[in-house]
């Protein structure tokens, strides 16, 4: 009996390497081994998901060719190459995933021609060097395919598809800048991601099922100008998540209306606490609808204090119900915004605080390999002290019937 689902995660190897300084050749050549001796035995007609995460480069193209051939002649419905890097491989050069538009790279793969792929419903590629060409190919040959993830292409100039995408329902690009552009017209998008450093164009079309999205970027002014980019779009929206970096106080553009918006996410990169994240409360008060706000905290080393600053809301926040805070500090930037919560949401039920330190990972990038590891570190007793007396403070303030939960 062979199973349907091959997963070949390996990732937490990649955190020992990078912690023990343990040889990356040597462990490549054991998860190549592991692999090929499966794919080998195993005699199964179909399977539904082929999954590959590990720290392979260019050199391991040929069994990595193998795998996607075995995996496309079994009819896969979900595939993921996820070759992140570890700090130890960050030097070697990244595999290129074959160009389907040239005859010889696509029978490598696809040996019995474009019907090999047309059971595919997911495709991600991580760390992974692909072109829109190739990108192309797959959205116009495989008309089961709705969800599609891109990280970290230095290949993907620009992302622009041919024909509407009927068929696509979730969609993520992180990119490391080289992406230029991003334009699409996909009636049933429901998820969009992107995670860039810089602003670029990005156009949505017709995209009227979108309920779910997500950007990154190393400035909260630039999510903002993307919001303001796809303003035509956001009217179904009920779930936004934004990460980002404060590196001093921002006054942000007006933010477009948010009309069904229920939760809204704050992913903050490496806060040193001297910065403030009310600049973020008018996103708030343009989200009539908002029952949840979720803060997620990825602390810096550097920890300082300041004094709490106050802003007068714009309106009250009479839906939220439910404040979380990951990675809570005790910190002048964690209490002043749940300060501003409790003054500003009178139908507040809970708080929810987790003192446990966030794993810091930029835009996804080692989000896998963090996750294997468990997705806190235990906070030292210094900044643990502090912790809990920034959370007896809101304790303090808080109404009769609310809930405070700390984990």
């Amino acid at each position: 009996m062979f199973s349907s689902i091959l997963d070949f995660d390996a990732s937490r190897v990649l955190f020992k390497l990078d912690q023990e300084r343990t040889s990356l050749k040597a462990e490549r050549r054991k998860f190549v081994r592991w692999v090929n001796r499966v794919v080998r035995l195993h005699s199964g007609e179909a399977i539904e998901e082929f999954r590959i995460s590990f720290d392979l480069d260019k050199s391991d193209a040929n069994d990595i060719c193998k795998w996607l051939k075995f995996a496309f002649e079994k009819k896969v419905k979900r595939l993921e190459l996820n070759l992140i890097r570890s700090y130890t491989g960050l030097s070697d050069a990244q595999y290129t995933f074959p160009n389907m538009y040239d005859s010889v790279e696509c029978s490598r793969i696809l040996p019995l021609g474009i019907s090999s792929c047309e059971s595919l419903v997911k495709l991600s590629l991580i760390e992974v060097e692909v072109t829109e060409e190739t990108l192309n190919f797959f959205v116009s040959n495989c008309p089961l395919l709705e969800e599609l993830c891109i990280i970290y292409s230095s290949y993907l100039k620009k992302l622009t598809f041919n024909s509407p995408l009927i068929r696509l329902r979730r969609l993520e690009i992180a990119s490391t800048g080289a992406c230029k552009s991003v334009e699409i017209c996909a009636p049933n998008l429901s998820s969009f991601a992107f995670y860039g450093f810089y602003r670029i164009p990005i156009a949505l079309k017709n995209v009227s099922s979108l309920i779910r999205l997500s950007f990154g970027a190393m400035s909260p002014v630039i999510l903002i100008d993307y919001m303001n980019q796809l303003s035509g779009c956001l009217s179904q929206l009920e779930s936004l998540t934004l990460h980002t970096s404060i590196f001093q106080d921002y006054v942000l553009a007006k933010c477009p209306d948010l009309p069904k918006l229920k939760k809204l996410v704050l992913d903050i990169m490496r806060p040193s606490g001297y910065e403030s994240l009310l600049c973020f409360t008018p996103l708030m008060s343009v989200a009539p609808s908002l029952r949840e706000l979720v803060l997620k905290l990825q602390w810096s080393e550097n920890f300082m204090r300041r004094t709490i600053h106050t802003v007068k809301a714009q309106n009250r926040h009479v839906g939220v119900e439910v404040l979380q805070i990951e990675g809570f500090a005790g910190g002048d930037i964690d209490v002043e915004l749940a300060e501003y919560v409790i003054e500003n949401a009178p139908s507040l039920k809970k708080i929810v605080i987790d003192f446990r330190r966030i794993k810091p990972n930029v835009f996804r990038k080692y989000e896998n390999v963090m996750a294997k590891q468990g997705e806190a570190d235990i906070v030292d007793s210094d900044r643990m002290a502090i912790a809990r007396e920034g959370a007896a403070l809101l304790k303090a303030k808080l109404a009769a019937g609310v809930e405070l939960i700390i984990r």
